[in-house]
Formats: C-alpha cells, structure tokens, sequence
C-alpha cells in the first residue's frame, strides 16, 4: 500500500484533474457527433459544442502551464 501512495503523491493534481474531465468530456461530444451526423444540427448546437471544446481546450492548457502554480514549480 505505502508503494501506491507514493506513486499517487508524486502526480502532479492538476493534470490528474484534467484527465478526470477531458475523458467525460471526449465521451460528450462523440456522442454529439454521432448524434449530428444522423440529424441536422442548428447554428445554436453547433456553436455550443464550439464552445464546451474551446473551454475544455483552455483548461488544459492551463493544467499544462509553465510558470508560477505549473510545471516548473
């Protein structure tokens, strides 16, 4: 047990977080694809998946960041 939590305390939390929520994430809007390929999808649907993958997008990168908080630290 002890090996396990040193291998847990040295992940770094916020790319742990990040994993835990892209994988949801890319589950959601697969289905949205899926979904709009057999349907025809408004301006409105298609401009909220733009949305939901640009803020996913940019949590990522924040989780990936350099500098003060990030990776380097």
């Amino acid at each position: 047990m002890s090996r396990l939590w040193r291998r847990v305390n040295r992940l770094d939390a916020p790319r742990v977080a990040a994993v835990a929520v892209i994988l949801p994430l890319v589950a959601a809007v697969a289905a949205y694809a899926v979904s709009a390929s057999t349907g025809s999808p408004g301006a409105g649907a298609l401009t909220a998946a733009a949305a939901l993958v640009a803020v996913a997008a940019s949590g990522l990168v924040y989780a990936w960041r350099l500098g003060p908080g990030g990776l380097s630290d």
